[in-house]
């Protein structure tokens, strides 16, 4: 049964948090700042309202609010769960909003009461095969089968702990469903089931081991192989798997927890990779305490990568201190975390990623920001750009190309092609033409900063067409803009923007940015592609890997 999806999280006197505000989230959400700032109570706190578990008395801020009140507001509300739920809590939108409220008691665990869209939860909220469920069953059911389950990867990783057979681990949370999914007959008798979950379970971890290997070796090339053995099924004992690794140039495979502590790391990433490749679950939130722990920035780096693939298909949350995590290629949420006076408080960043940079004690000579810069004129450009290269080259954030703008022409023409290189040595820029006929020729100023870096022997690419507006398609602009245009509409050398808002409704305008970002994953989602710009970015790539 698919889950829904958490898109906001607010938290109030939990731990160090006494109000954290709506924090909007995404499908990858990352809080960077100092020790002891609170990054790990915020995913703390997320846990806590995913897991259905009760804080304990010292999560209560400063051990003396009366109340804890965690939020969570969820999209992709399955259609099960509309049927099900009674008409009191119906959704009056496509979200659904669950509430979690604690009261503090002295000496034994705080009393918890639900709320969904509002409404206290109670008998009969849960309508589950024609019976009304009990509270305690209809909270339960919600909470099973349609909130993402949570997965907790906490910053003090024990590897040897995390790969037992037992409730809470990763390898739990990724063989337990898997085995499973295996499946036994009912009739048969005990030392058949016995005999077939032996050989299932050998089976399985092979197939495991194997999907094991291909994540590490991505990570550690000298990897050769992951071994993963089960060990013998008795009555009396529960199932201990271990799992050790085979170096290419080692004599003998080596249990895990003897490894490097970035070794396990890494492990416990592959693990995650793998239950995501798996299918193993519907739905799923990773909260990754300090994934950057024990890893050199390379490997950081191809952390991240990974941790970008794995949100693609759920959720993840990360805390963090290290400047490599910080994600300026993606859409990710990025949030800064500092405390006051006892108090943690958190800030969306938005495109400034330099605010978290600052927030860390980092200096910009600490970090190389990227191998290649694009420069272009303005923020538009940018994010376009941007959405271009991830819908066509697979790989693009692995190249660490940033796309900067500088500001439109007017600042442009003043940029000097040797100063830029002293910023980085390895640069391009990609001009908007501004012609506005097809007998007129680029806008006076773009033709001298080409002829400029030209000289300088720097790649610079003049668009053919007006503007970057100008190569989307008539199809996609009706969709994102609600219009009904033809072919004709989109012209070579046509002020677009005014066109479009020309078009569009009162009370309605065309956002540059976000509808132009919106515009080309339209148009390449449905096949549609701007080759012009295309090859020159494939250019940009090829100077990289040079």
């Amino acid at each position: 049964m698919p889950s829904m999806t958490l898109c906001e999280f607010h938290a109030q006197n939990f731990k160090s948090i006494v109000d954290s505000g709506g924090l909007e989230t995404d499908d990858l959400n990352i809080f960077i700042g100092k020790n002891d700032a609170g990054k790990s109570s915020i995913l703390e706190a997320i846990d806590c309202l995913l897991s259905r578990d009760k804080p304990s008395n010292h999560h209560f801020h400063q051990k003396e609010a009366d109340e804890i009140v965690l939020t969570g507001t969820f999209i992709d509300i399955p259609d099960t769960l509309r049927e099900q739920l009674h008409d009191d809590y119906a959704p009056e939108s496509d979200k659904i909003t669950i509430r979690r409220e604690f009261k503090r008691r002295e000496n034994t665990t705080p009393s918890a009461t639900t709320y969904v869209n509002g409404e206290e939860l109670s008998a009969g909220a849960i309508v589950y095969d024609d019976e009304r469920l009990t509270k305690a069953q209809s909270r339960n059911h919600i909470w099973e089968q349609f909130l993402p389950r949570p997965i907790w990867i906490p910053a003090e990783r024990d590897v040897k702990e995390e790969t037992k057979l037992k409730g809470g681990t990763i390898l739990n949370d990724l063989l337990e469903p898997i085995l499973k999914r295996g499946g036994i007959d009912e009739d048969d008798s005990l030392q058949d089931h016995i005999d077939n979950l032996e050989d299932s379970l050998t089976a399985t971890a092979s197939d495991l081991g194997t999907e094991l290997t291909d994540k590490m070796q991505s990570h550690m090339p000298d990897v050769a192989n992951i071994n993963v053995e089960t060990g013998s099924v008795k009555i009396s004992k529960a199932i201990s798997p271990t799992i050790s690794i085979e170096d290419r140039y080692m004599p003998e495979d080596v249990n895990v927890s003897e490894r490097g502590s970035g070794v396990g790391s890494l492990l416990i990433l592959s693990l995650m990779q793998t239950y995501v490749d798996q299918e193993v679950g519907e739905g799923y939130c990773l909260l990754f305490e300090e994934p950057g722990n024990f890893l050199h920035p390379a490997a950081e780096r191809k952390m991240l990568n990974a941790l970008r693939s794995i949100a693609e298909k759920g959720q993840a949350y990360i805390s963090t201190h290290s400047q490599v995590m910080i994600d300026q290629k993606s859409d990710a949420n990025l949030y800064v975390v500092r405390r006051t006076d006892g108090k943690t408080g958190v800030t969306h960043v938005g495109d400034d990623a330099f605010a978290a940079i600052n927030e860390i004690g980092a200096r910009n000579s600490d970090i190389l920001q990227s191998d290649f810069v694009i420069y272009v004129e303005g923020p538009t450009e940018v994010k376009v750009v941007e959405e271009i290269a991830r819908c066509a080259i697979d790989d693009w954030t692995e190249h660490n190309i940033t796309v900067q703008h500088l500001g439109g022409t007017g600042n442009m023409i003043h940029c000097e092609p040797e100063r830029l290189a002293r910023i980085n040595r390895n640069f391009a820029i990609l001009l908007d033409s501004d012609q506005k006929s097809a007998d007129g020729r680029p806008k006076a100023e773009v033709r001298e900063i080409q002829d400029r870096f030209h000289d300088h022997d720097t790649r610079c690419k003049v668009l053919e067409r007006r503007e970057i507006e100008n190569y989307y398609s008539h199809e996609s602009i009706n969709e994102i803009c609600y219009l009904n245009v033809d072919e004709s509409f989109v012209g070579k050398y046509d002020d677009m923007e005014e066109k479009i808002n020309r078009c569009m409704d009162d009370g309605y305008g065309f956002n540059k940015i976000e509808d132009g970002k919106k515009i080309v994953k339209h148009m390449y989602e449905n096949g549609e592609q701007i080759a012009e710009v295309e090859d020159f970015l494939w250019e940009c790539v090829a100077e990289v890997a040079e």
